[in-house]
């Protein structure tokens, strides 16, 4: 490819809304550029990135039986109400109706359309296990947009779906695509770890993430110092020190005068004593419409995540003012004692004394104890952080770290086939549920993942095996005829051997030509001069050295060539 032809010009500075050094990096190498907020267009050399890891996912997904198929991006509303998700998915879906008023979303995802064709096409015990998958557009209506391709409006995404008879049929399927996995971001130069994930709106109880551990993540990922215990914070658990009851000693409660104490903040500061001391209580509202309260320590922070679980709803919906009088509450100084509601209390709420709102206007309650003032269901609620026990082995402290997620699995068994009675004729005759999975891979998202994590002060430093181009031949002066001669000469040559060759013929300064092959990245930069040419030999760099050879041009094109099959793949 002549690079005076290229679609698409580097910018030898970022425009100022990009957010992190891969997103930067990506504007000003001419990789994908902006359409709208969330939505990117792949430039030719980004195109090609794109696809080779498409390639590099495909061959694992192969390699383990599975088989692709597409399915359409704008799909019926009549399966997702079927499965509830049309509510549930309300706030960041896209939505449509045609001439004739039907719904459609855009795709958020495919489980319920594979589930629909599995019910078609599997009609029997004998046709599994089943993986399928393909490539497919998903659309995603984000309030906040970030980062170039981590957080987008439409993406790519290869999402799978395995079929099994139960759940050791399933576990075999999880495992394989575990491991389908790890090779996948091993070969794209990704160093991804697996962490325990909340399955959100996928449904099901087991699922894990791909983290790939970067300060431009937005995730936040809990990581033991003594074990291999690793979980997203959605998910993520502490170790509790056994709980008994110590009523004898702690005085009865007493009420006491808060007059305009309203917060964890203004009880700290008035009652002088730390927030731990203190129960924080929350009224919400559970996917029925149903009041709950929850209370925590009031040195913790809820986890959103998982009350959504809890509540069984997609949305943490906070009570209003008729729902506080029902409960026999007062905003502000709400408290477990006497609440008529159903009460959820956090397991970090210990077997003491707390101070807790005494649901009266300007007044709390001292020496509050679970199990004698209140009773309620122990539930994990709470955010952990850094330092808390970690809940596998109880030895080692929790660190929180950032990452990016560029793939997640999930174990959601009957979830899907419950709901859309899809059934298969089972080896007993009878009719029984699909057991199933589902595993995606952003694509974009892993392409700038890639960057953040392979980058120095000049520009990108693309991994071989997914880079845009193998070889960046660069002709200095282009307009020296030998130059030219020779250099269009090596790139004949080294394209009938194979090799991938962006060729710099731009008329262009050589500080120019350097300064842009390293910025795009392309692995190894060979330099056809008028002054290596009077000695017979070519430059040759690889974008990750510091160092540069000659090596002699009669041999050049079959030792690059050599250099590129030495690449992993």
């Amino acid at each position: 490819m002549k690079q005076s032809k290229l679609f698409g010009r580097t910018l030898r500075e970022a425009p100022a809304e990009a957010q992190t050094p891969g997103h930067r990096l990506m504007l000003r190498a001419a990789i994908a550029k902006p359409l709208a907020a969330g939505l990117y267009t792949w430039l030719p050399l980004g195109f090609r990135v794109q696809k080779k890891v498409e390639q590099i996912i495909r061959e694992e997904q192969d390699r383990i039986g599975a088989q692709e198929m597409e399915m359409p991006v704008l799909t019926p509303a009549e399966l997702w109400k079927q499965t509830g998700r049309w509510d549930m998915l309300e706030p960041i879906t896209f939505r449509t109706k045609d001439h004739n008023g039907r719904e459609f979303m855009v795709s958020y995802t495919h489980e319920e359309f594979v589930h629909l064709h599995a019910m078609q096409e599997i009609q029997s015990y004998k046709q599994m296990p089943q993986i399928v998958y393909h490539f497919q557009s998903k659309g995603r209506d984000e309030t906040r947009p970030r980062a170039g391709l981590l957080r987008v409006r439409e993406f790519v995404m290869k999402d799978a779906y395995s079929f099994d008879v139960d759940q050791a049929g399933l576990e075999k399927s999880y495992a394989a695509e575990y491991g389908a996995y790890e090779r996948t971001f091993k070969r794209m130069g990704l160093d991804a770890i697996s962490v325990e994930s909340d399955t959100g709106a996928m449904g099901g109880d087991v699922a894990h993430e791909f983290q790939v551990l970067t300060d431009v993540g937005e995730d936040r990922i809990a990581i033991c110092s003594n074990c291999d215990y690793r979980a997203n914070m959605e998910k993520a658990t502490r170790h509790m020190a056994g709980r008994s009851a110590r009523a004898d000693g702690i005085p009865a409660r007493t009420e006491i005068s808060t007059p305009g104490t309203q917060s964890i903040d203004a009880l700290e500061a008035s009652l002088r004593q730390p927030r731990s001391a203190f129960l924080k209580t929350l009224l919400l509202r559970d996917q029925a419409g149903k009041v709950v309260a929850v209370v925590l320590p009031g040195d913790r922070d809820v986890n959103e995540a998982k009350l959504r679980k809890i509540l069984a709803t997609g949305e943490v919906k906070f009570a209003n003012d008729a729902d506080f009088a029902a409960a026999g509450a007062v905003p502000g100084y709400i408290g477990p004692v006497g609440l008529k509601t159903r009460l959820l209390v956090d397991q970090g709420v210990e077997d003491r004394a707390y101070i807790a709102g005494a649901n009266k206007k300007d007044a709390h309650l001292r020496d509050v104890l679970i199990g004698r003032d209140f009773q309620g269901e122990r539930i994990d609620a709470a955010d952990v952080r850094a330092g808390d026990l970690c809940p596998k082995c109880g030895v080692g402290t929790l660190a929180i770290k950032r990452g990016v997620e560029v793939g997640n699995i999930f174990a959601y068994g009957t979830y899907y086939s419950e709901k859309m009675n899809a059934t298969f004729l089972s080896d007993d005759g009878t009719r029984k549920p699909f057991v199933g999975g589902s595993y995606g891979i952003g694509v974009g998202r892993a392409v700038q993942t890639i960057i953040e994590t392979h980058y120095d002060d000049k520009g990108i430093m693309w991994p071989p095996q997914v880079a845009p181009y193998h070889a960046h031949v660069l002709a200095l002066p282009v307009n020296d005829d030998d130059v030219r001669t020779k250099a269009e000469a090596l790139v004949s040559d080294l394209e009938k051997r194979g090799v991938e060759v962006l060729y710099d013929d731009r008329d262009e300064s050589a500080g120019v030509k350097f300064a842009d092959a390293d910025l795009i990245g392309i692995p190894l930069r060979v330099t056809v001069s008028k002054r290596n040419l009077k000695e017979d030999a070519l430059e040759l760099k690889l974008r990750s050295a510091s160092d540069s050879e000659m090596v002699p041009l009669a041999g050049a094109g079959e030792r690059i060539a050599e250099i590129v099959r030495s690449w992993p793949r």
